[in-house]
């Protein structure tokens, strides 16, 4: 008999979140789907009942502590294990460094790596031998761009994070990894400032893809950071 596999994802109602919610909903899976926005929210999760997994939608602020405590909780339960988590968190502050307010600075921060920081935290405890853990990067965590000085240091300190809980969580057999995508087609272009080619931008569903397969990797087998590229190159 096929264990249940339970795939927890924050940020699942649009983006990449929403698409590799999609790319993992197959029969047998368990997929608690966690973001803000709950109409948005239980549209992915309709989308990917129509696939054949279990899907629950939670809203949830993954920079609240408590929220993310009962999240985790309510999604390892009924059988206390959690195989898969995925945090992909949207939104960026785009802006000249001497022009960001101090909160303004501090809210993106704690949005982009606190709440990172959150889901780890509490994920890995209910996490096994075998089991993954992955944070929706950004090759901005490589690679700096003006006017994304807020953005570049929460992906830079993400990266640096999760580099040190892969070490720690390494002998419990727990694999981690940092997905790097390039510029992504998504919602969040919107509401960047300025003029950009959409049309040479990754899909959702191209990186999605590429999660789904890290996920599909034996046990034994961790890919410790994976950076994603259109071919037609930087923006």
């Amino acid at each position: 008999m096929t264990t249940q596999r339970t795939i927890l994802i924050t940020g699942a109602s649009r983006g990449i979140g929403r698409a590799t919610a999609l790319a993992l909903a197959t029969p047998g899976t368990r997929l608690i789907l966690a973001a803000r926005s709950a109409s948005a929210l239980a549209e992915t999760a309709a989308a990917a009942s129509a696939r054949g997994a279990e899907a629950l939608p939670v809203t949830c602020d993954v920079t609240s502590e408590d929220q993310v405590h009962a999240l985790v909780a309510g999604a390892a339960t009924p059988t206390g294990r959690l195989d898969v988590v995925v945090h992909s968190v949207g939104g960026a502050l785009v802006a000249p460094f001497e022009q960001i307010e101090l909160a303004t600075w501090e809210e993106a921060l704690r949005a982009q790596l606190t709440s990172l920081f959150l889901v780890c935290k509490h994920a890995a405890p209910r996490m096994a031998a075998g089991g993954v853990l992955v944070n929706i990067a950004s090759v901005a965590a490589r690679q700096a761009f003006p006017g994304w000085a807020a953005y570049s240091a929460a992906k830079h300190g993400a990266l640096g994070f999760l580099n040190a809980v892969r070490e720690e969580l390494r002998p419990r057999g727990i694999r981690v990894t940092s997905v790097l995508p390039a510029a992504t087609d998504t919602d969040l272009w919107a509401a960047v400032p300025g003029t950009w080619n959409r049309a040479n931008m990754l899909r959702p569903e191209d990186v999605a893809a590429a999660v789904a397969t890290l996920v599909s990797y034996p046990p034994h087998v961790t890919v410790e950071e994976l950076l994603i590229g259109h071919v037609a190159g930087r923006l």
